[in-house]
């Protein structure tokens, strides 16, 4: 509840939110110390740490592992963690794993992907008092290559159904609500008409916060979507190329 009545006060300051992912101590250190708002374990891991295609590989244990030492790196950013692909495919199974991380690596915010055909889990979890982001749109642990990160909501199915669901998510009391590569005009108006903060990656400039991971802020991520990736920051090469030459 704590954390709950904190993002509500930044929700209400207007300062947009700030969301960033780590996987270890170092990295969570540095992004507290710059004041990140949010820092993410996601399932991304797979990609950036594991090198996998995909983030349908990544376990419990190695969501566990990673929290547990990026939150030994906080000391006032918010944590969020992923719960991977196929560990919450029924109410009390989402509901154990949630708990386990929350107490394990005291997480604040337990981050799923949703969509119309399992928001009941997401409605549990509220009703459990489990504090949730619900991630919707684009959605990593149903795809399996590359060509699946689009845009999402360019028709005008798929935008009922996204902006549904995000009505669904505020209604139901859900703390985040985030949309990967949404069509920006869709993505405006669902922060627009949702009272829980909206943020985003990949779905554009008229949200309430923005998502990205480390590594392609730093564009030098693993298995990149080239979209969602920065230029490599020259100052990076600089560092290392001096260390290299060193006599």
């Amino acid at each position: 509840m704590k954390t709950n009545n904190r993002l509500k006060k930044l929700y209400k300051s207007g300062r947009r939110i700030s969301c960033i992912t780590a996987y270890d101590a170092t990295f969570s250190n540095f992004l507290d110390n710059l004041g990140v708002d949010i820092i993410l374990v996601g399932d991304s891991l797979g990609q950036v740490i594991k090198g996998d295609n995909s983030t349908h590989r990544v376990t419990l244990d190695d969501i566990l592992y990673h929290s547990k030492c990026v939150k030994s790196g906080i000391k006032k950013s918010m944590l969020m963690v992923d719960l991977p692909k196929d560990t919450y495919t029924s109410n009390n199974q989402a509901y154990k794993n949630s708990s386990k991380i929350i107490h394990e690596s005291k997480a604040d915010f337990i981050k799923i992907e949703l969509n119309s055909n399992n928001m009941d889990i997401a409605r549990y979890l509220v009703s459990k008092k489990i504090p949730l982001c619900g991630h919707i749109g684009l959605l990593p642990q149903s795809i399996k290559t590359k060509k699946g990160y689009r845009k999402h909501g360019k028709t005008k199915i798929e935008a009922d159904s996204i902006y549904k669901n995000a009505l669904i998510l505020d209604e139901i009391g859900t703390d985040i609500i985030l949309l990967e590569c949404v069509d920006e005009s869709l993505a405006g108006s669902i922060a627009k008409q949702c009272k829980a903060p909206v943020i985003g990656i990949g779905s554009g400039n008229l949200l309430d916060g923005q998502v990205a991971v480390i590594y392609d802020l730093l564009g030098i991520s693993f298995n990149q979507i080239s979209s969602l990736t920065s230029a490599v920051d020259p100052s990076l090469n600089k560092v290392i190329k001096n260390f290299i030459n060193k006599k």
